[in-house]
């Protein structure tokens, strides 16, 4: 299954969208996504890449995998970890979006998470340049 920039980028804002400091997979279902095999690879690179976390940080997600190949969620409260915060603000620039999604449109998560930090980073130097030459 190849990864879907947009489907990612909509479960991480469900984590930003909800008023407390974590969801439940009910929140993400919320936002429109079906809990299905899409869904379940994207949760498990976003958790390879630590930018989500079960609220305790010592429980896993709370996916098991059944004969056949088939899985059930048992819902636990999920955190959007820093990192994973980090990665949102850049993906929600629309500058650096617009750069990912057309240059690095089949990009791993890892190569996408080093090309918004990068181009993060040079937006803030673009931006603080601005006020040292007043």
């Amino acid at each position: 299954m190849k990864i879907d920039q947009e489907y990612l980028r909509k479960i991480l804002n469900s984590f930003i969208v909800s008023e407390r400091s974590f969801v439940w997979v009910a929140d993400i279902m919320q936002q429109g996504i079906e809990i299905d095999d899409k869904f379940l690879f994207h949760m498990q690179i976003l958790e390879d890449q630590q930018f989500i976390e079960c609220l305790d940080k010592k429980s896993d997600l709370g996916y098991e995998i059944t004969l056949g190949g088939n899985f059930e969620w048992s819902s636990r409260p999920l955190r959007l970890t820093a990192s994973g915060h980090e990665f949102l603000e850049a993906i929600n620039r629309p500058e650096i979006w617009d750069v990912l999604k057309a240059e690095f449109k089949d990009a791993s998560l890892s190569t996408l998470k080093s090309a918004a930090q990068t181009l993060l980073l040079a937006f803030a130097k673009k931006q603080i340049g601005k006020y040292l030459d007043l």
